[in-house]
């Protein structure tokens, strides 16, 4: 590459950096303009882990408001600040309603033996606690074996060295000035926190606190059922359609977004699967729409019932649905294809005293490759792959290959239509 072209090359990885992104190629070399790269190289990586680190922070509030739950925001904790925080085991301490001593409230760690479970009591009198209540301040333990040697009366100390720990790192959690607990990061090697452990920590901490306070708040004036019955209640009329209970279309494209960037992430694949109801004009014509509606509903309940785990059904618009299907490999999207046909033709749907058979034909479109997991160009395979599925007489499964995108054009031709088949049809 010539000096200019990867100068050019710098500068735009700069610039990327400065968006926030960090997956930009940098050019390195041992001449001047390849150690810049190198040194240009580090920035970013290190970036990339403060900017993983912070988001995780934000995460454990929006854990909070999402799910209204401790136990969810500490196992998120728990997760996802492995690599920036070396820990085999993390434990929540908190005051109980007596205030006379300190109960472990949860726990969790990469192991199984455990001496210290959930529900033991410290007494407010152990002196790993005496200094910490005193100072409000952290405590760090370096190695377990020598500090046993001094504080042998130490219960909490003896437990956590029965365990296998060496090094503990304890974080008061202070809400409106006072101490309400502790978080206790935990690991089985020596000498292991430093600085930088310290400060990640308290910042942990000061959340949990706050967190904390909220929860014991709303326990307090019995809110928390009545909140997040509400929350759901809210959730589910924002996020699914009225009429047939499946995601509704900015869901159901907010879930499509998410599973691409998760598949661009993880290197795995996505199905989507356009669905389309059979001659449903015909239904809506000589039954009426609210026998139309009907059907709609029966539909949509059969796919819902007929999902896994990894996929998820939603209304697109009108008469047709969209399900995505992540991770995937062909032949399960297929197969889950199938199902979902099979489930709405199986047998007909008793709707205003009446049997109506009704069909569905499907489009699905694939990709486990990072150029083409883009929505648009996802959706617009899975349309072909409908059209073709309606071309061959409807109640079929097609999957997109090129070979898809040459029927599709050349029937569309053909028949003069510029638009696939109409939805109603």
């Amino acid at each position: 590459m010539k000096k200019i072209d990867r100068i050019l090359t710098l500068r735009k990885a700069v610039e990327a950096i400065t968006r926030g992104d960090f997956t930009a190629s940098i050019p390195c070399g041992s001449d001047e303009i390849g150690q810049l790269g190198k040194s240009l190289k580090k920035l970013s990586s290190q970036l990339q882990k403060q900017s993983d680190k912070t988001q995780s922070l934000y995460k454990i509030l929006v854990e909070y408001n999402f799910n209204l739950r401790l136990i969810d925001v500490l196992n998120h904790i728990y997760e996802s600040f492995q690599d920036h925080l070396p820990y085999d085991r993390i434990s929540l301490v908190l005051l109980d309603a007596t205030q006379n001593e300190f109960k472990l409230h949860w726990t969790r760690a990469n192991y199984n033996k455990l001496e210290l479970e959930t529900g033991y009591s410290i007494s407010l009198a152990d002196s790993d606690l005496e200094k910490i209540l005193d100072t409000h301040d952290m405590f760090i333990i370096d190695d377990l074996s020598i500090y046993l040697q001094q504080q042998s009366e130490s219960n909490l100390a003896k437990a956590a060295f029965k365990e296998g720990i060496h090094s503990c790192l304890i974080c008061p959690l202070i809400a409106t000035g006072k101490l309400i607990g502790f978080i206790f990061f935990s690991c089985r090697k020596k000498n292991i926190y430093k600085k930088l452990h310290k400060d990640l920590s308290l910042q942990i901490a000061s959340h949990l606190a706050l967190i904390i306070e909220k929860t014991l708040l709303y326990k307090n004036v019995k809110l928390n059922k009545q909140l997040i019955a509400q929350k759901k209640s809210l959730e589910q009329r924002v996020t699914h359609d009225a009429l047939t209970g499946l995601f509704n279309r900015p869901a159901i494209f907010d879930i499509l977004h998410k599973q691409i960037l998760r598949a661009k992430r993880g290197g795995i694949g996505i199905a989507i699967i356009m669905i389309d109801i059979d001659h449903f004009k015909a239904i809506n014509d000589k039954c009426g729409h609210l026998t139309g509606d009907a059907v709609l509903c029966e539909i949509a309940e059969r796919l819902s019932k007929s999902t896994r785990s990894h996929e998820y059904v939603g209304r697109y618009g009108g008469e047709e649905f969209l399900a995505i299907v992540s991770p995937y490999n062909q032949e399960g999207a297929i197969r889950a294809a199938e199902r979902f046909r099979n489930a709405v033709a199986c047998q007909a749907i008793n709707a205003d005293k009446q049997r109506i058979p009704v069909t569905i034909s499907l489009g699905v479109a694939t990709s486990n490759e990072q150029e083409s997991l883009d929505e648009n160009l996802l959706l617009q395979r899975a349309d072909e792959a409908l059209y073709l599925a309606k071309q061959k007489g409807r109640n079929r499964v097609e999957l997109f290959t090129s070979c898809t995108k040459r029927s599709s054009a050349k029937n569309k031709k053909k028949n003069k239509l510029p638009t696939q088949p109409s939805k109603n049809d």
